[in-house]
């Protein structure tokens, strides 16, 4: 089961960079915004190391495309982003679902920025910076008083 889910969030990711490699094909000009593909997996878990479903996940800042991610009821999500390569790199869990999931959790947010290597490069003629998958571990929400 574990390998599945891992087969399945590389098919997406490879998918991802194929439609990278697509839309980097259609130049017009030479004046385009940068850009960075981030692709994003966590586990989320309560203070007791339980699962969480239903938690939201998304990149902060302006998102030029992508795709938020939700919780599954395994507490794993993925998500990714065509995003400026200038943003802070915070990723927001954020609990919508209100009691669905067994709580009403306070939000999260972790830093992944010290791993958006690809970011980091000089953009290419079409925008492009370059992309990377952050496995953001473990998130642990607390549910509010």
């Amino acid at each position: 089961m574990k390998m599945r889910s891992w087969m399945n969030r590389f098919i997406v990711a490879a998918a991802l960079l194929l439609c990278a490699g697509i839309a980097s094909c259609e130049k017009d000009n030479n004046d385009h915004e940068p850009y960075y593909v981030l692709w994003f997996v966590a586990h989320v878990v309560d203070e007791a190391g339980e699962p969480v479903q239903g938690i939201l996940a998304y990149p902060e800042g302006d998102s030029f495309d992508g795709r938020t991610g939700y919780s599954d009821y395994k507490g794993d999500i993925s998500g990714f982003a065509h995003i400026s390569p200038y943003i802070s790199g915070d990723i927001i869990f954020e609990d919508i679902d209100g009691e669905y999931n067994g709580g009403i959790y306070e939000s999260v947010t972790i830093n992944i920025r010290d791993k958006m290597y690809g970011a980091n490069n000089k953009p290419d003629e079409w925008g492009f910076t370059g992309s990377d998958v952050v496995d953001v571990g473990n998130v642990v929400m607390t549910k509010r008083k």
